[in-house]
């Protein structure tokens, strides 16, 4: 059994292949590896070595290559510095990928792939990249538990709780061109090298732990803040003080750890001159810390993305607090000190919750520092007894976020900003669900229109024809869309005296059944005048609707506010399959008009309309 506690990073590692396998499929245009923040951190790498252009005037290009063509995963990350264009982010990351990128290239050349940095050769190689960096973390996140006085057996059950129960999984696998799994990996390097630097002193020591400080400040230069871990991880005032003389008094060691953290810090300075013509510009622009207005608790709490919301075995580990001041309590004063101001640091971004998913991403960066806090836990606790009723419930905390990484590869959270009633209705849920969240408040009137199609409700109600009394949710008809008719019942009417603002949408409520699943099948809100469709909109059901099962479905689509006078709209399911049927009962039909508001006229998972087509 030790030899396979001893390899746990390696067991881990397949378990994650296997994942991605799983769960990522690179070749569609919505699920590439470099995404999101990811291709500001890697448009470095083609724009030097491919289009020899810093400008990057190639972004529209691969956009429109190999991306959606509805901007769903579209990521600006070029900024206007002058006259001249910067890429927003550091470059640590494009230093750490830049093996794995000419690895791409030339896999990409014998495979005969496009090579434009953004074929799948490329795609593979920072998805590579991304794995060896979790496996490298957890090797090293293995020694650094052993240095505190972990034996064999706990150090590989807390990497694994790490590595599974919390969202490095989400950003090892589903966003591995995000920072966090690279993060995760240096830092936890970095307190092993400074470990080893004040407890087995060695030259190396000092300058591996300087070039991964660098690194990783240049990855991401808040997490700058962990040269504060230093003195926690010496272990005392006089530890700290005899190294640091040990250090200045060897002038070689400072050289040779000073000359490479030069050349490392001197790259953003060569690109911003390169980019813009000035050594230091401040790439983030109108993006800023704002320390006078901190969100802490939201940080930590809240329904949308709250650290310990959804990843509570960081919440749990902070009772090792407690064991840690009994052990060392100059530790525990530098620790506790470096979580506070992190965390307040972390909570000033003007975006705090940090458009994160399956939890917040942040704090990926910092889990080496959770596995310490459950180890001292661990050792704090001298009952079998407790130890094993951790152990069952961190084992069960597991479970819970394997579940969430389901569910939010799967969508079943939905990506935008999550309220206390969407985590619940999607807590326990396997399937994604269709529904609207409207803010009551926001509210200033509603009309109502129903049909549940026992009866013909007159011509406002479009193809009464299909009306069927086989196949029903409740009553005894429904209206069926087939190939003979495949536009289910639905109302056609004026706009005008529906509303009262300007700020106007349509919620539509129904129950759904589909025999098979529909991979076509549409709810459809046409805008028209004088019978002429100006704007058409399309909710897809195909991820809503599982097969033979009644389902109610929810969307809701804002109304043009450039519609011209008299304008109508038409509500029906839309069914093109030749072969397979679709039944609709129950609809209602709100005309809403909303608060005329900043705060309303873009609320998240309201279907904006598509252009007016005059």
């Amino acid at each position: 059994m030790k030899y396979l506690y001893k390899y746990t990073p390696e067991f881990v590692l397949i378990f994650y292949i296997l994942l991605f396998i799983g769960f990522k499929s690179p070749e569609r245009s919505w699920d590439r590896i470099i995404n999101s923040d990811g291709k500001g951190y890697y448009a470095y790498l083609p724009a030097i070595f491919i289009y020899h252009d810093l400008q990057y005037k190639f972004v529209e290009q691969y956009e429109a290559q190999y991306y959606p063509a509805n901007k769903s995963v579209f990521k600006e990350f070029r900024n206007q510095a002058g006259s001249r264009t910067v890429n927003k982010y550091f470059p640590g990351l494009a230093i750490l990928w830049l093996p794995f990128f000419l690895f791409g290239h030339l896999m990409a050349y014998l495979e005969i792939f496009p090579q434009d940095g953004y074929s799948l050769p490329y795609q593979y190689a920072i998805a590579f990249s991304a794995l060896l960096f979790l496996w490298l973390g957890a090797r090293w996140l293995q020694r650094l538990l052993k240095k505190f006085g972990s034996g064999e057996k706990r150090a590989a059950f807390l990497t694994l709780t790490i590595i599974l129960g919390t969202n490095l999984i989400f950003y090892s696998i589903v966003e591995p061109s995000m920072t966090h799994v690279y993060s995760f990996a240096l830092i936890t390097g970095f307190c092993c090298t400074c470990y080893n630097l004040f407890h087995d002193y060695r030259p190396k020591w000092f300058i591996r732990s300087l070039f991964l400080l660098v690194l990783i400040f240049l990855i991401r230069p808040t997490n700058g803040l962990i040269v504060l871990l230093v003195p926690f991880l010496a272990g005392s005032w006089t530890q700290l003080r005899t190294t640091f003389q040990k250090v200045i008094s060897e002038k070689m060691t400072l050289i040779r750890g000073i000359i490479p953290a030069l050349i490392l810090i001197s790259v953003p300075l060569l690109l911003w001159h390169m980019q813009t013509g000035k050594w230091l510009v401040y790439t983030y622009c109108g993006e800023k810390l704002s320390f006078f207005h901190p969100h802490a608790l939201q940080l930590l709490f809240s329904y949308n993305r709250g650290w310990f919301i959804y990843t509570p075995i960081a919440f749990i580990s902070l009772i090792g607090l407690i064991g840690l001041f009994k052990q060392n309590r100059f530790r525990f004063y530098w620790l506790t000190g470096f979580l506070i101001i992190f965390i307040y640091v972390s909570s000033c971004w003007w975006v705090w919750y940090y458009a994160s998913k399956c939890g917040q991403r942040i704090f990926v960066d910092i889990y080496p520092l959770v596995a310490l806090l459950l180890l001292f836990l661990f050792q704090s606790l001298k009952s079998r007894m407790w130890r094993g009723l951790l152990t069952t419930v961190l084992v069960l905390l597991i479970g819970l976020n394997l579940l969430q990484f389901y569910q939010h590869t799967r969508w079943i959270f939905p990506p935008y900003n999550i309220s206390k009633a969407m985590y619940w209705d999607s807590f326990f849920s396997l399937n994604q669900k269709a529904k609207v969240y409207l803010p009551e408040q926001g509210i200033a009137s509603q009309k109502i229109f129903s049909n549940d199609m026992e009866t013909d409700r007159g011509p406002a109600w479009m193809n009464p024809r299909t009306r069927y009394d086989s196949v029903f949710h409740q009553g005894h008809w429904s209206s069926r869309a087939d190939k003979k008719i495949p536009y289910s019942l639905g109302l056609e009417t004026g706009l005008d005296s529906l509303f009262t603002t300007g700020n106007r949408l349509i919620r539509i409520e129904a129950w759904v059944l589909a025999p098979k699943e529909m991979t076509e099948a549409t709810l459809v809100v046409d805008y028209q005048s004088e019978g002429k469709s100006l704007s058409y909109n399309q909710f897809i059901l195909e991820k809503f609707v599982p097969a033979d099962q009644w389902t109610k479905i929810e969307a809701a689509f804002y109304v043009p506010r450039d519609l011209p006078g008299k304008g109508t709209a038409k509500v029906y399911f839309f069914n093109p399959s030749p072969l397979y049927k679709l039944y609709v009962d129950d609809l209602k039909i709100g005309f809403i008009s909303m608060k005329d508001e900043p705060d309303y006229r873009k609320i998240e998972g309201i279907l904006m309309p598509e252009k007016i087509k005059l």
